[in-house]
């Protein structure tokens, strides 16, 4: 994994407004997208100011799991699937509903330019045993299931399957693999398109209570958010090592 997962290059604190952060984005040059669980606002965090310096109002209260900026929109995804869609500054609001199989939770949002489409990874769903992760194409607007793991397959390559629940996720942008980030056990994996399972490691509690966002800047820099889990919420930075 070209990261060193237990130096990381800068921290960032943020407000009390995101002591519950729940999703993160790349948005433009030291500017990342950020939401946390209950309230539906989009904020906008400047990482060289190291201060929110504009927010997004999209509607009341939820449970909103990612955000992603794509196309000059912003997606922000609610654990029921539901996809929330507009454009910064506007005060017209897509809502698209994903008819995603009852029982499903999901938390992770990422984005994949090669095929145009949003990830939405589940952090609980049936069967439970099963790791999923759907596409919602962005021409289309249709919504499929492109990735599958059993939990024994985790279990294989030394990560606890049972403990194991997407909570954030993210395409890397010169590598194209996805990255899955579980708060739960605290792990981060990385598969390809097709599933099939490249590396994985483990977070140190210590360095991110309950790590809940992810994103990578252009450059291959990567971002995990955590919740502040009683304390302040911030953001890690880890500079990519090809």
């Amino acid at each position: 994994m070209p990261y060193r997962l237990t130096e990381p290059d800068q921290r960032y604190k943020l407000p009390s407004s995101l002591k519950e952060i729940s999703g993160l984005a790349y948005y433009k040059d030291d500017q990342l997208l950020c939401v946390q669980d209950e309230k539906a606002v989009v904020y906008v965090y400047d990482t060289r100011r190291q201060r929110v310096n504009d927010e997004f109002n999209f509607g009341g209260y939820g449970d909103f799991e990612g955000v992603e900026w794509v196309g000059g929109e912003v997606y922000v995804l609610e654990s029921d699937g539901t996809l929330f869609r507009f454009k910064p500054g506007s005060k017209k609001i897509g809502r698209t509903g994903t008819d995603l199989p009852a029982k499903t939770e999901v938390e992770g949002l990422g984005y994949d330019s090669r095929a145009n489409r949003l990830l939405l990874a589940v952090k609980e769903g049936v069967p439970p045993a099963e790791k999923r992760i759907y596409s919602f194409d962005l021409r289309t607007k249709t919504v499929y299931k492109v990735w599958v793991v059993a939990g024994s397959r985790l279990d294989e390559v030394g990560i606890d399957g049972r403990k194991f629940k997407p909570s954030g996720l993210a395409v890397h942008p010169i590598s194209g693999d996805w990255y899955l980030l579980s708060s739960t056990g605290r792990q981060l994996l990385v598969t390809n398109a097709k599933g099939e399972l490249l590396s994985s490691a483990p977070l140190d509690p210590e360095q991110l209570r309950q790590p809940e966002g992810i994103c990578f800047a252009p450059n291959g820099d990567l971002f995990i958010a955590s919740e502040g889990d009683g304390k302040a919420g911030y953001i890690l930075q880890f500079g990519y090592q090809p």
